[in-house]
């Protein structure tokens, strides 16, 4: 039976406003297309002029959707016009608050690509969810956009799918091994691609999240600050905050010979990579070669180490690693050209680096036997390299 249209206090576009039996607050009521019944949902306030203001925004709100629509906009129709009434309908607002912290609030239903639905779901496993959390979140959206009749673009929702197409692991990996001082020396010393030694110094110098390493390139290094910045000119920063790193003398110094060799033969990147799929099984190769379990992870866990045994201010860690903390006011202070900007952070990591090399040499003297004439390291073509190769 159609529930009886209540008396009107207020029409416009099909809805109208009036009060619920039982309730002093006041509803929206419009009725459903192709069933004819009467639905109503709660305009939470008992103010009248409120409560037009409300569906005034509603009704505007309920235009046809297309994919040019914010996601912010098309969940919320579906939550207000379907979850709401529903006994589900605090998991699906959950579910729509962990997508809206994760993407900007004006991103368009057309910028869900694949490599940013990817995205989220990874951000979901390194923050320990498993799989099938990240998958009834992207159930939910997906639901959103087909309440819309927004077709495209096609979202991976289920966990099969994501196993199958992204090589996802189902629950959340284990934390990253972290090498010693020790590892690390044998890692330099030993034999491998030039993109993946350089891939393992930026990660090193810079301890940003795997892929920025591979995105690095040379508009993004400003030499006269002395700053790197990791985000991309062309990405817009979102929970995986990607951060400007002060550089100290040994990264300034590779990055500048980087260029000078040329990096057309990189493609244009200071590495070369082009996808973390390439990088991830360089380094499990490296990890068989040295028997040391290095994962993608491990530069940055180690970096972390090295600041802290360092004794660098916990807002510069912080601010380094790309963990965004509200509280700290002096690194939301800090600017670009600021002489004091992480100072002691890139200070710690430069020291560290000399260090590891000169033991790596030390290594190499004694393995030869001629301390007097410390052969250099040998670079992944096989000839002898340079100090800061």
């Amino acid at each position: 039976m159609p529930r009886p249209r209540a008396r009107p206090l207020f029409e416009l576009g099909g809805q109208w406003i009036a009060h619920d039996p039982g309730s002093k607050k006041l509803y929206r009521f419009w009725t459903e297309l192709g069933t004819g019944r009467t639905r109503r949902a709660s305009l939470g306030t008992e103010d009248i002029s409120e409560a037009k203001i409300i569906l005034a925004e509603i009704v505007m709100k309920g235009a046809p959707k297309t994919n040019t629509s914010s996601l912010a906009l098309v969940l919320e129709t579906y939550f207000v016009e379907h979850t709401d009434r529903l006994p589900s309908k605090h998991v699906a607002r959950s579910h729509g608050r962990r997508l809206l912290t994760f993407f900007d609030p004006t991103f368009k239903v057309a910028m869900l690509t694949d490599a940013k639905q990817r995205e989220f779901v990874e951000t979901c496993l390194d923050d320990g969810n498993k799989l099938a959390y990240a998958a009834r979140i992207m159930t939910t959206l997906s639901a959103a956009l087909t309440h819309s009749k927004i077709r495209e673009p096609e979202i991976v929702y289920t966990e099969a799918a994501m196993v199958r197409r992204w090589k996802l692991a189902t629950a959340p990996s284990k934390r990253a091994y972290i090498p010693t001082d020790d590892d690390c020396v044998k890692l330099i010393s030993t034999k491998m691609p030039v993109m993946l030694r350089r891939w393992l110094i930026i990660q090193a110098m810079t301890g940003g999240r795997p892929q920025t390493a591979v995105d690095l390139m040379p508009d993004q290094f400003n030499r006269e600050a002395g700053i790197v910045d990791l985000n991309p000119p062309r990405r817009s920063q979102n929970k995986k905050h990607r951060a400007k790193v002060r550089t100290g003398r040994a990264f300034q110094f590779l990055l500048t010979r980087w260029e000078k060799a040329g990096l057309d033969a990189f493609g244009g990147r200071y590495c070369g990579y082009t996808t973390m799929e390439g990088v991830k099984s360089a380094i499990q190769r490296l990890s068989a070669e040295t028997g040391i379990p290095i994962s993608t992870y491990s530069c940055r866990q180690k970096v972390t180490t090295v600041l802290r045994r360092g004794r660098v201010p916990e807002d510069q860690v912080s601010e380094l690693l790309g963990h965004q903390r509200p509280h700290l006011r002096t690194t939301a202070g800090y600017g670009d050209w600021d002489p004091d900007y992480q100072r002691e952070a890139a200070a710690a990591l430069d020291a560290w680096f000399w260090r590891i090399r000169r033991m790596a040499k030390a290594l190499a003297a004694k393995e030869t036997g001629n301390s007097q004439d410390t052969p250099k390291l040998a670079n992944a073509n096989g000839h002898r390299a340079s100090r800061a190769q």
